[in-house]
């Protein structure tokens, strides 16, 4: 009898050493149907001649997750940090994970950065950056599966302002993301801080379809997108959720609660700029212009977070700046 006891104990004991050892290796979430998905930065830096360093502090990361039952939301990943983006050419590391639904996608994907560093020529300064919050469009809609990551193709540039002891340093970022999958040629580590190297077959991906991707939170390739047609009927309604776009503004927060819409605005007029600039709607605000036929108000907030645009031209006016 007491043999059987330790032979069951000795089993209970090896079955949980296994489990354990799955979910360090393969980041599989138990509870059923979630999986851990790893988010994974690569960098080729645009930087001054003599950059030995650039460092980033990073926090924040969440991803936009939309599930196969049309339901749509943030996730916190947990992870934050500092990286040395010249280390990672041709590399890739694991900056934070998420825990989401199998099946689910992702399409979005926004971090912030507290602080960056760079060192050229021996000397550290430090880098100021006009917007704090990165968001990231990610190309694609393939559904997360327990070999999947989103790798963000970070590539910032570090722009040079003034001269001798009044030289100052700018980081414009500028980053596209797509998803990939662990197989015979990409292997994907949900450990913080682990590297791998870039496969040429993640290069091609990166390089197809992904384009210009967002600067500083700009969105410059949103793949959900409900633009306002010019000469749209007046009156006529849009709905929009987090992560979609209308006009020139796209939603990043919808809230209910407190019947706002906080999202990324961006310039059309006289020149479409490649910055956007964060801003909080409140009903009756508008987005976009009359002069293009593509101005809209914001008129109702729903439970579930989505919000009612009203188109509010008749037809394209003309006399748009140019």
């Amino acid at each position: 009898m007491a043999t059987n006891i330790a032979a069951l104990l000795g089993a209970v004991i090896l079955l949980i050493v296994v489990v354990a050892l799955l979910y360090s290796v393969f980041g599989k979430s138990l509870a059923a149907g979630t999986y851990t998905a790893a988010i994974q930065l690569t960098d080729p830096p645009t930087v001054p001649a003599g950059t030995q360093q650039l460092l980033v502090s990073y926090s924040s990361v969440q991803v936009h997750v939309s599930g196969s039952n049309s339901t749509s939301g943030w996730v916190t990943a947990s992870g934050s940090g500092t990286i040395n983006l010249m280390a990672l050419q041709n590399t890739s590391q694991t900056i934070a994970k998420a825990s989401v639904a199998a099946n689910s996608t992702i399409n979005i994907v926004r971090f912030n950065i507290t602080s960056a560093k760079i060192t050229i020529n021996g000397t550290t300064y430090n880098v100021s950056s006009p917007n704090s919050r990165v968001t990231v469009s990610v190309t694609g809609a393939e559904k997360i599966n327990s070999s999947s990551a989103v790798l963000v193709d970070f590539h910032p540039s570090v722009n040079v302002h003034g001269s001798g002891s009044a030289t100052t340093y700018l980081l414009v970022p500028a980053a596209s993301a797509i998803v990939i999958s662990s197989n015979s040629t990409v292997s994907i580590n949900t450990n913080i801080g682990s590297t791998e190297p870039i496969s040429e077959n993640i290069k091609a991906k990166l390089g197809v379809g992904v384009g210009a991707g967002i600067a500083a939170g700009v969105n410059a390739s949103i793949n959900a997108t409900l633009p306002v047609s010019a000469n749209a009927t007046y009156g006529s309604t849009v709905s929009v959720q987090d992560g979609q776009r209308i006009s020139n503004f796209m939603a990043q927060n919808i809230s209910y609660a407190s019947n706002t819409v906080s999202g990324l605005i961006y310039v059309q007029y006289p020149v479409a700029a490649t910055l956007g600039s964060e801003t909080t709607l409140h009903i009756g605000d508008t987005v976009g212009y009359a002069c293009d036929g593509t101005e809209a108000k914001l008129t109702e907030i729903y439970a579930n977070n989505t919000a009612v645009f009203t188109h509010l031209t008749t037809s394209t006016r003309g006399g748009c700046p140019i």
